[in-house]
């Protein structure tokens, strides 16, 4: 009789591992085709979706209120269908500024999200990320500007400006403070113009600082520059547990970036300079400052008093840097 030669345990094993290696190429490449198709899915709906809400934008000078009042919505309103199994989650409008502005968000089944805004640009993300750095740790960020974000505390999204560049990107920008003097007061102080985030004009959502802020290893980060962003002033760390409504001196921030050449002041009485305090409010003279509550006040983002340019900032360097900035991360 004649011998039948079989495979060896070696030679199976070898085939097993062949076949397993073709199996999971196989299962990565329809999983890269599958995920393509879904984003092409999200970012057509979306594109179209825009368009549409662009030319009730322009007909009506207003976003709609609602855009699920299907089939037949009533004034005021728009019924927008997305296709396949795709889902409109969230729609967000801000028609009491001009031009007026609006974020939608769709999500597939498999749970991908991405949104619009009014500046028709496709994202991934969602129109409610808890914050800017939110958004640049998604990959949600096209840049810096103008952002929606909720963050956890908030009962409703907002709109805030966003550095998605400086310092590794990912600030939400609290206060914008070009002068006049005349534009600030105890009140505003914690909010201004909280509807229109801007680089150039008054601005504050110092109250918002805490719902934005991050725990990152127990810290919150906190940024201040002058004159042009990125210039005089620098990054700073600080227990989680400070807020940014802080009406005391707390010396517990550190300092670990610095833009440009000025010596932070250590000496909080007769301050010559930004400190480690973190800003706080004082009163109608220091509304937002870092100086040690007696002497001179140097070191103060925003004044409520007149001569200054916007505020007494940097002695030697920057008695008047014309504008200042404060930022959370």
């Amino acid at each position: 009789m004649r011998k039948q030669r079989g495979f060896t345990i070696v030679e199976l094993l070898i085939v097993i591992v062949v076949i397993g290696i073709l199996a999971a190429i196989v299962i990565v490449s329809y999983n890269g085709i599958q995920k393509k198709a879904t984003t092409a899915a999200l970012a057509s709906d979306l594109a179209n979706a825009s368009a549409k809400l662009q030319l009730y934008q322009v007909d009506n000078s207003t976003y709609p209120n609602s855009i699920s009042d299907c089939p037949t919505p009533a004034v005021g309103n728009m019924c927008l269908k997305a296709s396949g199994s795709n889902t409109y989650t969230d729609f967000q409008s801000e028609n009491t500024v001009s031009p007026s502005a609006a974020c939608l968000t769709e999500k597939s089944s498999s749970g991908t999200s991405y949104y619009v805004t009014d500046s028709g640009t496709v994202s991934a993300g969602s129109c409610t990320a808890a914050s800017c750095l939110s958004i640049l740790n998604s990959s949600g960020s096209i840049g810096s500007g103008i952002y929606w974000i909720k963050p956890a505390a908030a009962s409703t999204p907002f709109r805030v400006y966003c550095d998605m560049v400086t310092s590794g990107g990912g600030w939400t920008l609290l206060v914008t403070n070009p002068g006049p003097y005349t534009s600030w007061n105890m009140t505003n102080i914690y909010s201004l113009n909280s509807n229109q985030p801007s680089l150039l004009t008054p601005y504050s959502i110092l109250n918002k600082g805490d719902m934005i802020k991050t725990n990152q290893s127990g810290n919150l980060q906190y940024r201040i520059d002058a004159v042009s962003l990125g210039h005089w002033g620098g990054v700073w760390q600080a227990p989680y547990t400070n807020t940014f409504v802080g009406t005391n001196v707390v010396t517990n921030a550190t300092n670990i970036e610095k833009y440009d050449i000025w010596a932070i002041d250590t000496t909080l009485d007769d301050t010559s300079s930004l400190t480690n305090v973190m800003p706080w409010i004082g009163n109608s003279t220091q509304l937002l400052t870092t100086f040690g509550g007696a002497g001179s006040w140097w070191g103060t983002l925003v004044t409520g008093i007149s001569g200054w340019a916007p505020a007494p900032y940097m002695s030697v360097e920057k008695p008047g840097p014309g504008i200042i900035w404060y930022w959370v991360k």
